[in-house]
């Protein structure tokens, strides 16, 4: 019994208490609530049974009301078998509309009430895997549309760098994309034989001029370090050092904060790898006339985009096979699900409702796309 399904039994009658024992007892781990109230209770207090027993006619909370307050409690919930000594349709429906997922007439077969609940366990627990494929294509998607997104902060950056002419404006113009990642940061640039320094906020501080200096000074090794809970950038001319960015991800940091984390460190990479090219065109014949800096940038722009419409692409393919799997999956259960042509239909529908969601999403990536393409025309204009 200690791999038994767990089933909670609601009935005030103490009688059938135990004839549901006899019945049921060396086929389930059963639990048992004398009323309404008491089996909301028990759930409400951490019982996880893997079907609900209950009656239809009980004192203060009959099983329907019990069964709709235990969908509001627990959205959810395990599948509720209603049994009732009435077999008119119109009990039945109410049954429906309380939220049950089957009926069964008193006096019940031992074997058919067993064969009715493991079925809905089987069909309940099909039902999570597909919510849980559901959920995962369409995080999978959300997940897309943000990486587009971080990679159109790039894409601006890159755009945005062709109206600096000095390090003053290139340091504002790399503050305002690194914001938009969520993060603060201090800067120093070499420019024209002069050295700009700058925080976020203004002028840098006594203390982040120090650090600075310390960054400045590491010439060998990698260019991109994890300086405590920080992230530190030395890239020549430009030095940068982003505040509360984990390079190096504490285990306590949950799984979309270390992702979005270490796809910051890669688009920040680029943001200098672009703002050092830029103070070489600043450098050489200024910033409107240097048509091989332009190039680069375009080069670069381009190699962007071709990025983003590769992982769009990709995504796009993964969510639709996802959900065809999921039709597919769907279709060729319903007739071990035990369903009613409604329960049937409103499945299908909440699928299809889904698709519709999910594809709505792919299509807003898809219009970053085409503003990313009429940034690389623009930028091709200017070269």
């Amino acid at each position: 019994m200690a791999d038994a399904e767990k089933v909670l039994v609601v009935d005030d009658e103490s009688l059938m208490h135990e004839l549901y024992g006899e019945a049921l007892g060396d086929r389930f781990a059963l639990s048992f609530a004398s009323d309404g109230e008491d089996a909301l209770r028990q759930l409400a207090q951490g019982l996880n049974p893997a079907a609900i027993v209950m009656d239809v006619s009980m004192p203060g909370l009959d099983g329907y009301e019990t069964c709709r307050r235990l969908r509001q409690q627990l959205p959810d919930a395990p599948p509720v078998l209603f049994v009732s000594g009435n077999d008119r349709l119109e009990d039945r429906m109410r049954g429906y509309d309380a939220g049950g997922s089957d009926y069964l007439c008193k006096p019940f077969e031992a074997d058919e009430l067993e064969a009715k609940i493991r079925l809905q366990i089987q069909a309940d627990g099909q039902r999570r895997a597909l919510n849980a494929e559901r959920d995962e294509a369409v995080m999978a998607v959300l997940s897309s549309a943000d990486m587009a997104g971080e990679l159109g902060v790039v894409l601006d950056f890159q755009r945005g760098l062709n109206n600096c002419a000095d390090a003053e404006a290139l340091a504002t113009q790399l503050f305002e994309a690194v914001a938009r990642y969520g993060f603060e940061a201090c800067v120093r640039v070499h420019s024209r034989g002069r050295m700009l320094s700058r925080s976020s906020s203004g002028p840098c501080s006594a203390l982040e001029h120090s650090i600075l200096n310390v960054l400045e000074s590491q010439k060998e090794g990698p260019r991109i370090r994890p300086f405590q809970s920080n992230t530190s950038f030395n890239f020549g001319t430009v030095v940068l050092f982003v505040r509360q960015l984990a390079m190096a991800r504490s285990a306590d940091m949950d799984d979309e904060s270390r992702q979005r984390h270490g796809r910051a460190i890669d688009n920040i990479a680029l943001l200098l790898e672009a703002a050092v090219s830029r103070l070489q065109a600043i450098e050489g014949e200024g910033a409107l006339h240097d048509l091989g800096a332009t190039r680069r940038l375009i080069d670069m722009a381009s190699q962007t985009l071709h990025e983003v419409v590769r992982r769009n692409e990709a995504m796009a393919g993964d969510v639709r096979e996802a959900f065809a799997h999921l039709q597919s999956e769907l279709e060729l259960n319903f007739v071990h699900l035990g369903l009613t042509t409604r329960q049937e239909d409103l499945l299908s529908d909440l699928v299809k409702a889904h698709a519709e969601r999910v594809l709505g999403v792919l299509e807003q990536s898809r219009e970053t796309e085409r503003s990313l393409q009429r940034v690389i025309a623009d930028l091709r204009a200017q070269g």
